[in-house]
């Protein structure tokens, strides 16, 4: 999921990252939620933040047991590339 680093430094973008072309990468605006077995989406990602305010507009009662939110500043281009579901972009505001 993270980026990982050369000897020298410079970053090395995960297979998520390529998979998505995610970009301007902030590790601290990812969020990675997993439980030993499948859940409701509404249960799973109830500690995500902002979550008040974009889950509402999911199927909560879709099944998952892993999840990846990206907020910004980060950026995925080709989100519909990955090897996991899509389930959508959401607008928040920041409170």
């Amino acid at each position: 999921m993270d980026q990982t680093y050369t000897e020298d430094g410079d970053g090395v973008p995960s297979s998520f990252m390529r998979e998505v072309s995610l970009i301007a990468y902030e590790p601290g605006c990812i969020e990675v939620i997993h439980e030993k077995q499948c859940v409701t989406l509404a249960e799973l990602l109830a500690g995500a933040s902002y979550g008040d305010q974009w889950i509402p507009k999911l199927d909560g009662t879709r099944l998952a047991d892993s999840a990846i939110c990206v907020f910004a500043p980060n950026q995925v281009n080709r989100p519909m590339d990955s090897s996991l579901e899509y389930i959508g972009a959401f607008e928040y505001v920041v409170k």
